[in-house]
């Protein structure tokens, strides 16, 4: 997933707000506030600012991220990235220097067909 090309970038100083869809990779490094969907991969950059809704195949977070992530099939929160918010997602990835401040569900085969864990 990582090797599709990039379909779209929201560059350090610009704000978008809204609904956003893409087909192949995203990166964000300004802000952005609303809903993101893709089955592909999102990245959000270091100097992102991001507080949103996102259900994606592969997240790569580097900067901020507020909200809910669900479905998505991996999740790594690199060094110096933030996640405050709840997480759905077969793979997770904290590494050392990273913060992450929600509550996490797991997807399994078992959770897949019987809906989100309840807590």
């Amino acid at each position: 997933m990582s090797e599709a090309p990039l379909s779209g970038l929201i560059l350090k100083g610009t704000r978008v707000e809204g609904k956003l869809f893409f087909k192949d990779k995203m990166r964000i490094d300004g802000e952005f506030s609303g809903e993101i969907t893709s089955e592909n991969q999102l990245i959000v950059g270091k100097t992102a600012t991001v507080n949103a809704d996102i259900k994606v195949g592969e997240l790569i977070v580097m900067g901020e991220l507020k909200g809910k992530v669900s479905s998505c099939d991996s999740l790594q929160i690199q060094e110096g990235g933030k996640v405050i918010g709840d997480i759905r997602t077969k793979k997770l990835d904290v590494r050392p220097g990273a913060i992450f401040d929600g509550k996490c569900s797991m997807i399994t085969e078992e959770t897949k067909e019987k809906g989100p864990v309840k807590s």
